[in-house]
């Protein structure tokens, strides 16, 4: 998530060198603040069986809040920004689909590393990498609505 200049949040695309920044810091990277126990990631099955996510660690609250926040990902139908209304410069890294999954997984991790890959057209992204998983949960739409799916 990016913000704007007027303070508000821009879900559309992730400010890359702030997140590295935050990640490198052990903060955030929704909120700010650092981050003590275990550190939340979204993504889809892919980068939970990979390892390896386009969006920064956060606390298990934020990444609660990214999921109910964020049109593209609380919504079934809501589809990503194109053209004019995604900010210059976002990238995705080489290899990362933009394609909505239709399960998030978000990986509670002891522990993350960072890194750099290339990114489509050129460039690199940060990429972060969750260390050993501590929990997996898993969401899904049911009537258009994302909710937790459960073992039961």
């Amino acid at each position: 998530m990016n913000e704007r200049p007027d303070g508000t949040a821009d879900y559309v695309s992730i400010d890359g060198p702030t997140a590295l920044f935050l990640a490198i810091k052990g903060r955030c990277g929704l909120c700010a603040e650092p981050i003590v126990d275990v550190a939340a990631f979204l993504g889809g099955p892919g980068a939970a069986e990979a390892g390896a996510y386009s969006d920064p660690p956060m606390h298990e609250g934020c990444a609660e809040a990214a999921l109910k926040l964020c049109p593209h990902m609380a919504r079934q139908h809501a589809r990503r920004a194109t053209g004019s209304r995604v900010p210059e410069g976002s990238a995705v890294p080489e290899g990362f689909s933009e394609a909505k999954p239709e399960e998030w997984v978000m990986v509670l991790a002891a522990g993350y590393g960072t890194g750099l890959m290339p990114a489509e057209g050129g460039g690199t992204v940060p990429i972060f990498l969750p260390g050993s998983y501590e929990g997996v949960r898993r969401f899904v739409y049911e009537d258009g609505v994302l909710i937790e799916k459960t073992d039961s």
